[in-house]
């Protein structure tokens, strides 16, 4: 198994890093085949969402490099890695 990279370590202890909300967003991955996000809902659960996916109400329309738009109700909403 590889190590933790530093700066990933400090961001994963700091207290409130990650915000609490309906939607917490814990990672992005980027390809040239396409991107995925994971996040959390306020139950706990992890999802592996792709654009187009529903989680929460809510539909994935963008997802880049450490940021992820979702639209409910028609309202856009932007959900950002800590330092991103």
């Amino acid at each position: 198994m590889s190590e933790t990279p530093a700066a990933v370590a400090r961001t994963a202890t700091i207290p409130n890093a990650l915000r609490a909300g309906p939607l917490t967003l814990l990672g992005t991955l980027t390809s040239p085949s396409g991107s995925v996000a994971l996040m959390r809902s306020n139950n706990g659960k992890v999802h592996r969402l792709n654009k187009g996916d529903k989680v929460s109400g809510a539909t994935v329309t963008a997802i880049s490099d450490g940021e992820v738009i979702v639209v409910e109700h028609g309202a856009a909403k932007r959900y950002s890695l800590p330092n991103s």
